[in-house]
């Protein structure tokens, strides 16, 4: 029988890598230095934990963690068999900064997705790549 420190150690790991492995993600990319990272649970709807996006000089992420930017967070999300699609808002809810609209490609499993991403009304195209 394991001694309870040991116990301890063994809930605390398990703990620790439960999110990790309910996690994937999308990064996307495109001309003029266009890139969106979307850190996503992989749950039956669309969780968006984290996100970072970048174009024309201009950076948002969600937090820190994700990169330096302006502040943004996640309005609305959906995805399903055929499309992801993200609203980003500022901090107070006011107007949406980012959209994300992606649809599923056929198979090929280095670039699944493609789409835009609009930062204010200037739209980007996109090639996404998931895990």
């Amino acid at each position: 029988m394991l001694p309870n420190s040991a116990w301890l150690a063994l809930a605390a790991s398990l703990a620790l890598a439960a999110p990790a492995a309910a996690s994937g993600g999308f990064f996307c990319q495109g001309d003029e230095g266009v890139s969106v990272e979307l850190a996503t649970g992989r749950l039956p709807v669309l969780e968006v934990l984290g996100a970072y996006a970048e174009a024309g000089g201009k950076a948002y992420s969600t937090g820190r963690e994700r990169g330096v930017g302006d502040p943004f967070t996640v309005g609305q999300a959906f995805a399903d068999d055929d499309v992801v699609m993200v609203d980003f808002v500022d901090p107070n809810y006011e107007a949406i900064v980012v959209s994300v609209r992606l649809k599923f490609e056929g198979d090929d499993e280095d670039w699944p997705l493609t789409g835009t991403v609009m930062f204010g009304d200037v739209s980007y195209p996109v090639r996404c790549g998931g895990d």
